[in-house]
């Protein structure tokens, strides 16, 4: 029979049989070759054995990383499962009926061809291979089998499931492998030189067609992979490890296994989405002629091109992070991710068959330039976000679970709520929003993009279940930096552009927190499934040290609370409002006290105890208002608490200016000065107050506006407290200059040491340079537990000012006077006596007469 008439019946038994009879063929050529008999085969079916059946399974090779100095910890159960899964590699030969009379047609036509007669058979059939595989490769009865404890016993199902899936997963890899040399060995041949302009671009444009072709072609196999390859995971996990279950245990098992898959499944639709990308931008790509190299031919490809596909990873990280885990709750759970871990590889290797064809098949006849993304490194790029969400990635990289484990409403709703806060935060841009108060450090902290990148789509953070796409990536992150006011070009919902954007950033834009580094990687073949390789990919000693570095990059934003000091911090609290109620309450008490400076220092006093029991009580304990709303509050009262000491500093130089005593005040002069100041000191602030709420309640984006113009204002009323206090000072010194040259000098020192520190602290205090101070901690963004510490320090000012301004020379003997006249209301205090002799006369005998007439009695 003629070459074309063999081919005629051969496509006949293709349209009619699918590549069954071809399978067939190739089981039993195979099997004659291995028993030694290969020289009793015809030329033809050599040349068919050798060039279909050999070549439609063999995969390019990789460079290992060398000899093992220590095998991989999943190694044993690689083998187990590459053995388990050998059984089912190979469709058994055809036996009697339709098939096998087919089958035995075909061979006995092969025998009759020459070896030229075979090639263009070969040919012929390698090229219709991906058609008919696309068409007849499924197998709809087991698409989407609900497996249960009763299919999963039955073993003739379950080995009937598993050789047919396993068979149609070496069918779609025959076929695209086959579409690959098809391509390769008898694809058209284009003339690119000596064409004009319009002959180039016609030409560029069929070769565009037949690239989209190709692609099309091969996601649609990799996607019908991909769901053979998820469906073949529960049923070989089962045969695998399943079966020494016992019936009690084997419903969460099913329960465990299922959540594998699907863990499996998101991994892969990652890398079919990608494929189903890269095809449909090939008509992007452009041809044209090398102005310096006249003759050379230029492709210039965009920035979506399959070149990206090489940053899908080789290799999932199930075993390693969550065998140890899971091993509680699932005694098998390290052999199920070791399974799924090893599908994986093993798909990778055929997705990377066809995706490494193209990087080769440029440079025979183009210069390939591929589109440059201009944008910086954005390792020092710093984001302010939400504190909440970077709790919650914090929590999931220190205390992760187990995914196997039912996650609460609750969690999976806060894990989705932070996904969109996140990219909210990183839409709005805003590089640095100051801190005014310990509030404002638990709402928003300062975290690099790429550390928060790292940390949201870790294996342990919230993108768990969002599939890796790095074309989609790529597109979103280009989106995202090119057109910041746009984002409708976004292909992610709002809810996953966090996790997509954050991959691509990690990926090209992070040089310093790149999490997968290839000198850092090795990869390793593992020849086990018959001829077809089996790529697995171990992380080495420095990479696992990078990736402990990161993870305890992430402590610093540990926690904002710290639980075990809430007791100390609850004591402290109320320790500052004790104090902070019993200095007022002495200025109140006292009438020496109650002179103007005195009513000052009262309304500061008042401000923040005010201040205290909003952000320390009301808000802790009641949990209202809002945090944003109690920041505001905050922030506004710490605003005001500066110009009282703004008043007091200026009533202090006001008197040694004009040498006026603040006793020597009328009361109703008193009454009008304390007026007027109060007007003066509301005035300011609120108009800063009235500003910075009409910024942050207009928009989010003035966030940072209403911190800064609260922030201006209080450094501006720290910066005049120190220029009234700095005029005193000077004040006093010149004074003193003065005296000097006058010859006036005395004995007396200005004052001890004990006197010289409480003047020192009680600067400070009235110069607000604890609050700048405090402030200026609270910038200390990343280290929470330094800035609760802070925190808590700031919460012993209310004893502090009762030293300070109570227990001194004047004020403390006054106070222990009046409260010693509540005990005994005749007795006279020291410093008090009467004033004549006469007087003190007159009260002793007054004194004296009862003890007089007791005593005559």
């Amino acid at each position: 029979m003629q070459a074309a008439g063999v081919v005629a019946a051969l496509a006949a038994l293709l349209a009619g049989n699918g590549t069954s009879v071809l399978d067939c063929v190739c089981s039993r050529t195979t099997a004659v070759a291995r028993s030694g008999g290969i020289l009793d085969l015809s030329d033809g079916e050599i040349e068919t054995w050798w060039d279909y059946c050999l070549r439609s399974d063999r995969l390019p090779e990789f460079v290992s990383c060398g000899a093992l100095e220590q095998q991989p910890a999943a190694w044993s159960a690689v083998v187990r499962t590459a053995d388990a899964i050998s059984g089912y590699g190979l469709a058994p030969p055809a036996g009697a009926g339709e098939e096998g009379e087919a089958c035995a047609d075909a061979l006995a036509q092969l025998r009759r061809l020459t070896r030229n007669e075979s090639l263009q058979l070969v040919g012929e059939l390698i090229c219709r291979m991906a058609d008919d595989c696309i068409d007849s490769c499924s197998v709809p009865r087991l698409d989407n089998m609900a497996w249960n404890t009763t299919t999963l016993q039955a073993d003739d199902l379950r080995h009937h499931a598993l050789s047919q899936t396993w068979h149609a997963v070496r069918r779609i890899t025959r076929a695209m492998v086959g579409r690959k040399s098809c391509e390769i060995n008898y694809g058209p041949t284009y003339e690119w030189k000596d064409l004009n302009k319009t002959g180039l671009q016609a030409q560029a444009a069929l070769y565009r067609e037949r690239l989209s072709n190709y692609w099309r072609d091969l996601s649609q196999l990799l996607s019908l992979s991909a769901t053979h390859f998820s469906q073949l995971f529960v049923p070989l996990a089962f045969e695998h490890m399943g079966n020494r279950t016992s019936d009690q245990q084997l419903h969460g098992w099913i329960k465990d296994v299922q959540r594998v898959k699907d863990m499996l499944h998101t991994k892969l639709t990652g890398l079919v989405h990608d494929m189903q990308y890269a095809s449909k931008e090939i008509g992007h790509f452009e041809v044209e002629e090398d102005k310096e190299k006249p003759g050379r031919l230029i492709l210039r490809r965009p920035l979506l091109s399959e070149q990206l596909l090489h940053h899908q990873p080789w290799n999932v990280s199930f075993h390693d992070d969550f065998s140890a885990l899971c091993e509680q709750r699932q005694p098998e759970a390290s052999q199920m991710f070791s399974l799924a871990a090893t599908l994986y590889a093993s798909y990778r290797v055929y997705w990377y068959t066809a995706a490494v064809f193209m990087d080769r098949s440029y440079e025979f006849s183009f210069k390939p330039v591929d589109e440059e993304w201009q944008l910086e490194d954005r390792s020092n790029t710093t984001l302010s976000v939400d504190t909440d969400c970077v709790q919650l990635l914090m929590n999931a990289l220190d205390n992760p679970t187990c995914p196997l484990d039912d996650l609460p409403v609750e969690a999976v709703s806060q894990r989705l709520q932070c996904r969109a806060q996140l990219w909210d935060d990183m839409v709005q841009r805003s590089p640095h929003i100051p801190v005014t108060s310990y509030l404002a450090y638990t709402q928003r902290v300062n975290v690099n993009l790429c550390l928060l990148a790292w940390m949201a789509v870790n294996s342990f953070g919230i993108c768990q279940d969002v599939p890796f796409s790095i074309m989609q990536s790529v597109h979103d992150a280009r989106c995202y930096f090119d057109s910041p006011d746009d984002q409708s070009c976004l292909q992610s919902n709002a809810t996953d552009a966090i996790c997509s954007v954050s991959r691509a950033v990690l990926l090209l834009k992070c040089h310093d927190f790149f999490f997968f580094k290839p000198s850092n990687s090795c990869r390793v073949l593992f020849y086990l499934f018959r001829d077809v390789p089996l790529t697995y990919s171990m992380l080495t000693e420095q990479s696992l040290a990078y990736k402990a570095t990161l993870n305890n990059a992430t402590l610093r934003y540990k926690d904002f609370k710290i639980d075990s000091l809430k007791y100390l911090e609850i004591s402290l609290i109320v320790i500052n409002i004790i104090f902070r109620f019993s200095t007022a309450g002495v200025y109140m008490y006292l009438p020496q006290l109650r002179n103007l400076p005195g009513k000052i220092f009262l309304s500061f006093q008042i401000t923040g105890i005010i201040q205290v029991l909003c952000s320390e009580v009301v808000y802790r304990m009641a949990g209202v208002p809002d945090l944003p709303t109690a920041v505001l509050i905050d922030g506004a009262l710490t605003l005001l608490s500066c110009i009282w000491l703004n008043i007091f500093c200026y009533e202090m130089y006001a008197c040694v200016r004009h040498l006026r005593l603040p006793n020597d005040i009328l009361p109703a002069e008193l009454s009008q000065l304390f007026c007027r100041q109060v007007l003066l000191a509301l005035i300011p602030w609120s108009t800063v107050c009235v500003a910075a709420v009409a910024l942050e309640k207009t928009s989010r984006y003035y966030l940072i506006h209403s911190r800064i113009v609260v922030l201006v204002g209080i450094s501006m009323s720290v910066t005049f407290n120190l220029v009234c206090l700095g005029l005193v000072g000077y004040m006093y010194l010149r004074t003193r200059y003065f005296m000097r040259r006058l010859k006036i000098v005395g004995n007396n020192k200005f004052a001890s040491k004990k006197q010289c520190l409480f003047m020192s602290v009680k600067a400070v205090i009235l110069s607000g340079l604890g609050i700048i101070i405090r402030i200026g901690f609270h910038q200390a963004q990343g280290v929470a537990q330094f800035v609760y510490y802070v925190h808590l320090g700031t919460m012993v000012q209310g004893p502090v000012l009762f030293v300070c301004f109570i227990c001194n020379g004047t004020t403390l003997p006054a106070l222990k006077d009046r409260i010693l006249v509540w005990w005994s209301p005749t007795s006279v205090p020291a410093g008090q006596e009467l004033c004549s002799a006469a007087e003190r006369n007159l009260a002793r005998r007054n004194n004296e007469q009862p003890v007089v007439t007791e005593s005559s009695l």
